[in-house]
């Protein structure tokens, strides 16, 4: 498997425990990712208390992602945090928004341009109440593929939603499944998986009040959150982001 080649260095154990800890991301449902500037202040704060391995350099690569797989949706959009580097990545990125839009993407950013988010529509990727991706699924996950060509220039986070059909504990088993899949479906296509992290979110998160046929269509979503990785901050700081 590629993650056992990428930690041949590393302990035993923090291979066999990977996946392990992947599915223990899944499990969790945390709340928030996009922050409105009512929750600034509270988000400054927590800011302060989240460990960021790409400033600690006393982890090993086996202990970021660790701590990585560990962490909320909300703490690994806050992290890493950028210093000299912010508007070197913050122009990066907006080209990169700017690509997936002409593209036909419906993309948003966050942290001032340093994160972007895609969304992709359940109903593109799944037949109703199924966690088989269709046949045309891969049309609408390959644009992402390519952000996975270099080892952490990207921590992909795959956030999974669904409508409030059913039960709590349906919707947070339906999601945990689609979004595995999701994330096999990138280990089978893409160069660098190490790095993508999986949650399911269960109905925790609606953008619409599920009171009609196409407001539920539109919870049943994929979010797809770029956030900046280790390599893609050291190519800044060279000045040798492509273009």
């Amino acid at each position: 498997m590629a993650v056992i080649a990428a930690f041949a260095s590393e302990p035993l154990d923090a291979k066999d425990n990977f996946f392990k800890r992947s599915a223990s991301a899944v499990k969790e449902f945390f709340t928030g990712g996009k922050q409105d500037n009512a929750d600034a202040a509270e988000c400054r704060e927590e800011d302060e208390n989240v460990v960021d391995p790409v400033t600690d350099n006393s982890m090993t690569a086996a202990e970021e992602l660790e701590l990585l797989y560990d962490s909320s949706l909300d703490d690994n959009v806050r992290i890493p945090k950028l210093l000299d580097q912010k508007e070197a990545i913050r122009a990066y990125q907006l080209r990169q928004a700017k690509k997936l839009v002409a593209a036909g993407e419906q993309v948003e950013t966050m942290r001032n341009g340093e994160v972007i988010i895609a969304t992709i529509e359940c109903n593109e990727l799944f037949l109703p109440n199924d966690t088989v991706l269709k046949p045309t699924a891969a049309k609408y996950l390959k644009p992402y593929v390519g952000f996975l060509k270099e080892r952490d220039m990207y921590r992909m986070l795959l956030a999974m939603h669904s409508d409030d059909t059913g039960s709590a504990a349906y919707t947070d088993n339906l999601t945990s499944a689609r979004v595995l899949a999701v994330l096999e479906w990138f280990q089978q296509h893409a160069a660098e998986t190490d790095y993508v992290i999986p949650y399911a979110m269960g109905a925790s998160e609606p953008l619409y009040t599920n009171n009609s046929v196409e407001n539920r269509s539109k919870n049943r979503r994929l979010e797809i959150y770029l956030v900046p990785g280790r390599a893609m901050i050291q190519s800044a700081s060279e000045g040798k982001l492509p273009d």
